[in-house]
C-alpha cells in the first residue's frame, strides 16, 4: 500500500519563491499542492524554484500542478526552475516535454546562484 503523504515547504528568498516538495505528487495530493500554491500565486511570481529531491512519485495530476506553475511564471515574464530532480522523476519530466519549458538545476545552491540579483 502506498502512503499519500506529501510535504511542502515554502520560502520567500528576496523576490524568489522556493518550494520544496517531498513524497508523492499525484491524484491524492495534487489538490493539497494546488491549494497551498493558490495562496502564493495571488501575486505575480515570475521567479519560482521547485525542489524535488524528496519526491518519490509524480503522476499526470502532479505534472498538471507543475504546468500551472510554468504558466504562472511565464505569464509574469519569468520561468520555473526544477531543482535536484531525482532521475526517476526527471524521466517523467522529460517524457512530458517539460525540459523546454523549465530551467533544470542540479542542486539548490546552483539554482539560487543563478537567480541571485
Amino acid at each position: 500500500m502506498f502512503s499519500v503523504v506529501m510535504e511542502i515547504s515554502i520560502e520567500h528568498i528576496n523576490s524568489l519563491l522556493y518550494i520544496t516538495v517531498s513524497g508523492r505528487l499525484d491524484t491524492a495530493t495534487s489538490a493539497l499542492f494546488d491549494a497551498q500554491m493558490a495562496a502564493e500565486l495571488t501575486h505575480p511570481q515570475p521567479r519560482i524554484l521547485v525542489g524535488l529531491a524528496g519526491v518519490t512519485y509524480v503522476s499526470s495530476a502532479g505534472l498538471r500542478c507543475v504546468l500551472r506553475l510554468i504558466k504562472h511564471t511565464a505569464a509574469h515574464g519569468g520561468r520555473l526552475g526544477l531543482v535536484a530532480t531525482p532521475p526517476h522523476i526527471m524521466e517523467v519530466v522529460e517524457i512530458s516535454g517539460f525540459p523546454g519549458l523549465v530551467d533544470i538545476y542540479a542542486d539548490r545552491a546552483t539554482a539560487l546562484a543563478a537567480h541571485a540579483a
